[in-house]
This record gives C-alpha cells, structure tokens and sequence, in this order.
C-alpha cells in the first residue's frame, strides 16, 4: 500500500512563521546561564518549533531577524534543547527580558512589552492562588470532622479564591481584548453550559449536550492563526473531534467542512486543519474513517493545488483514494473470479448467502493459521447462513491444499495467483496478511480488516439491525 509522507507538507507549514515585513529584536538576559548557545522556540499546533538561534554572551543573548515573528507563544531554550520558560510576542516585537535560571517567573523583569507584562503578572497571581488554595487544602484535610465550622470556613475561603481568579480573568479580557493573553484565556475557556430540565424535574442531558456543542468554539475565531501557536488550540481540537462530535463518518465530516469554511481567507489556519484532518483519518485504524480521508482528498486536494504541498505527494493522494472508494463500508465488493482447488472458476457474487466472508490468508503463515482457526471454529458452530470465499496468497499450492485437507476446511477456498479478475493486491488492497472483509448478502461491504473473533459480535448485531 502507498502510505503518504506529509513530513514535507509540515515543514513547509512551519517555514509560515516567517512572513512580515518587519524586524524583531528580543534581548534576554538570564542570570545563571552558562551556555554558549540559545534558541527561540515555539507552539505550532501539537509541534515545537525552532524560530531562532543566538550565541549567549555573559549570559546575554538577543535574537533579532528583519521579518516579525508572528504572533503567539514562544518559548527559551537552551543549548541542551531544554524549554526554560515562555512568554509572548505580538505585534510590539523590541523588548527585553531579563531574569534568573533559578526562578524565571518571579524574577522576571520585562521592558519594552505590555504584552508580557500582561502575562507575566497573570502568571504570578495564578501562582500565588494555587499556593494559597493548596495551603488551604492541607489544612481541609487536617481537620477532624469534614462538617464542622472550621472547615466550611476553609472551602468558604477556596471558594473566594476561586471567584477572584475568575474575575481577575474576565476583566483583564475586558479590558484587553485584543491581547495574546486574552486569547489564551478563550482558547482555554470551556461554554458556560446553562441548567436544562424535562418534564419531570429531571436534567435534560441531551439538550445540555447540544448546547455545549453548539458553544464549544464561541471562544475562538478560526479566522485567527495565532490560536496555531500556542500550547492549548491542538488539544481543544482533538477533544472536539474525539470526545464531542459523535463517531459516525457523516456527522465528522459536516464538522470538517463547517470548520474549514471558518477559516475564511486565513490560509494559515486552512492549511493547518486540512493537514490535521487528511493526517488523522488517513492513518486512523478506526473502521469506516477512510471514508472521511477519501472525502478529504476528493473535495480539497484532487481540483487544487497548494504551495506546502509537493505535487509528488498530492498525486499519491489521489491515486490512494482512487483505490480506497471502491472498499469503503457500504460500497458493493469487487468482482473476484478465481480457480479453486480443483482449478475450476469460482465467482464471489455468484454465492448466494445471508452473510459472506472473505479472507486473504497464507498456510505459510502463523497469525493467518490463528485465524483460519478462530474463523472456522464460529464457521462449523453458527446457525447464520454464512459462507467463506478464502483466497490463498501463497505460491505454495502443494502446502495450501494439504492444510485445507489437514484443517477440514470446508470453504469457498481459491487461489489468488490464478484469477480472471486482475490482481486481488490492487482490488482489495491487500499489503499483507491475513486479511478479513465482511460482506451482506448483496455483496456490499459491511466490515473489513477486523480480527476474526471479533466477528460473530458484528453479524449479530447487524442481524438485529437488519430486523
């Protein structure tokens, strides 16, 4: 099978961060720093990035280029490549820092940047809460009943905290809205999900789950590519698409396009998520998610062209889903005509049954004999009317033959390398074996590449479905 390499397609994502017209100029002095070099990383997604590099002198370095940065959270790192501390850059990008290794977030001096001051005194106070509510917290457990005065007085006073925290937040959003912090704070934001009941006085679970839904990017413009660099937008993403959205193909490819038309003419952000989406489903070992990769290619990629995008890669692309459509679940199976063991043809869609599987497996091979096994025990014990067209993958006819003998297996068993309807490889894209697809009784697919024991669950529940 051609998997795709879209090592190239990053990379050149990455090379975006370089982009304006203007100049940067970020000095840094760090008390404690011994080492000879330094470099500017940051947030790409769920990437770290290197920006820039800069010799250390006298635990002084400053890294400076004539295109801005843009915009997001950065982070130091030293020589040995570890991250020492983050801050921000916007679009003021000449300004100093000046701190210690030892302590960086209370010793840090800042000169030329609202911005980082902004975070860096949000950073403090966060601390400092978390300080006072983890005092607190030991003393709550200290005390020697839970329901007694003093310990009410201590959640009254982890509550206050709490509030305050709150409040700190939505004002400094208020008062900045623009601000790189502001959007850390909204990419971290979860909906405020209001109280919904039936009938019955009883909380309406499903209505308060569509409202979350509904709500779950309020927060976030996806016009707006400096999400991309920070450390929170890729993990908001991946909750969405994994733990909110449900599973089922059609609903998560709505979501994609709603998603990619968001992004409107921010290229940055198009490219990003189309990466993420493509990537994701093509490599994903869920059942059925190729159908949301083949939806990817067919709409994004087979009538445009992008710059990031080695022409190389994008014609694998096609030609991957090319092959994939014809095997997506509920696509009729591919004709396959071939010899069985008496050298006599044997069509698939000339057997008429409830159900049929067909597995492409070796006798040389040991996972493939397991299976046979697991296969052919639910065979000879199942009351469904099932039938099993096998298609050996093996040259060793003599070995094949005699393991049919030896196992009693009772099947539709065919040789693959004698075939009038081309190559089984490229009709079923079998790279190795074994390999299993279900099929119903019109011939269309209905399971594939799934472990055989997994497979008198899904015939059952189909049946009932079915019913």
């Amino acid at each position: 099978m051609k998997k795709l390499s879209l090592v190239l397609f990053i990379t050149l994502l990455f090379l975006s961060v370089f982009s304006q017209n203007a100049s940067y100029k970020i000095a840094i002095n760090l008390r404690g720093y011994s080492d000879s070099i330094a470099y500017l990383g940051h947030y790409y997604g769920n990437k770290l990035s290197i920006s820039d590099t800069a010799d250390a002198i006298n635990e002084k370095i400053v890294f400076e280029g004539t295109e801005a940065l843009k915009q997001g959270v950065y982070f130091f790192i030293s020589g040995g490549k570890k991250k020492l501390f983050e801050f921000l850059i916007d679009a003021d990008q000449d300004f100093s820092l000046k701190t210690s290794l030892e302590s960086p977030l209370e010793d840090m001096i800042i000169k030329g940047s609202k911005e980082n001051t902004l975070f860096y005194d949000y950073m403090k106070y966060n601390r400092q809460c978390y300080a006072e509510i983890k005092s607190l917290q030991t003393l709550l457990s200290s005390s020697p009943s839970p329901n007694d005065s003093s310990a009410a007085l201590i959640r009254q006073q982890i509550d206050s905290i709490n509030t305050a925290s709150i409040e700190y937040k939505v004002n400094l959003m208020k008062e900045y809205p623009e601000s790189l912090t502001t959007l850390l704070f909204k990419t971290m934001r979860e909906p405020e999900v209001p109280d919904f009941f039936l009938e019955n006085g009883r909380h309406d679970t499903l209505s308060a789950y569509l409202y979350y839904r509904k709500h779950y990017w309020d927060n976030i413009n996806l016009a707006d590519d400096r999400f991309l660099r920070t450390p929170v937008f890729h993990k908001k993403l991946e909750r969405y698409m994994t733990a909110v959205i449900p599973k089922q193909t059609d609903s998560l490819i709505v979501e994609i396009d709603k998603m990619i038309q968001r992004t409107k003419d921010n290229h940055e952000m198009r490219d990003y998520l189309l990466w993420y989406f493509t990537n994701t489903y093509e490599t994903s070992n869920i059942m059925g998610y190729d159908r949301i990769f083949v939806h990817m290619v067919d709409r994004y990629f087979t009538n445009e062209t992008y710059e990031w995008l080695n022409p190389v890669v994008q014609k694998n692309m096609i030609e991957r889903v090319d092959q994939l459509r014809h095997l997506l679940l509920g696509e009729y199976a591919p004709a396959l005509i071939m010899a069985d063991t008496l050298n006599e043809l044997i069509s698939l869609h000339d057997i008429v049954a409830e159900y049929i599987v067909v597995i492409f497996w070796s006798s040389t091979c040991g996972e493939c004999k397991q299976e046979v096994k697991t296969l052919n025990d639910f065979y000879r014990s199942t009351d469904l009317e099932l039938k099993i067209y096998a298609v050996n993958t093996d040259t060793a006819f003599s070995s094949w033959k005699n393991y049919i003998s030896r196992k009693n297996l009772e099947w539709i068993n065919v040789n693959g390398n004698l075939s009038l309807t081309g190559d089984y490889h490229d009709l079923y894209d079998i790279y190795s074996s074994p390999v299993i697809y279900v099929l119903d009784d019109r011939k269309r697919i209905i399971a594939k590449r799934l472990a055989a024991e997994s497979i008198p669950a899904l015939l059952n529940r189909h049946k009932k479905t079915k019913n």
